[in-house]
């Protein structure tokens, strides 16, 4: 939860940075070729620096699924072990309770 609200805030940034840029490269005393120079320069930098969190964004998104899956398959290991282990504990109550019953119903039949 708080990842996705830390990508919500840096986004935001971004889109602030790259709006407060534009506003002052508009507003600044230069020719406009050279602000549409400045534009151009600022928008490859932020398309860079873009493309550049995607890869990061891919690369995490991919090890979280890798470690997602390790962490499942140990869970499915662990569980298993203990269903097999109160597998065999329940049949060994059974085979108590059989005992018991048997010596009870001996002992009431007079056996």
């Amino acid at each position: 939860m708080s990842d996705a609200r830390g990508g919500d805030r840096a986004a935001s940034f971004l889109l602030g940075a790259a709006i407060g840029a534009t506003a002052a490269l508009l507003l600044a005393p230069a020719s406009g070729a050279r602000t549409r120079r400045r534009l151009a320069r600022k928008g490859e930098e932020v398309a860079d620096y873009l493309i550049d969190a995607g890869k990061e964004l891919v690369e995490t998104c991919e090890d979280l699924y890798e470690r997602s899956g390790e962490l499942v398959e140990d869970a499915s290991h662990e569980l298993s072990g203990k269903y097999r282990a109160l597998q065999e504990h329940s049949k060994d109550l059974l085979r108590e309770t059989e005992a018991v019953l048997r010596r009870a119903r001996s002992a009431a039949t007079g056996r």
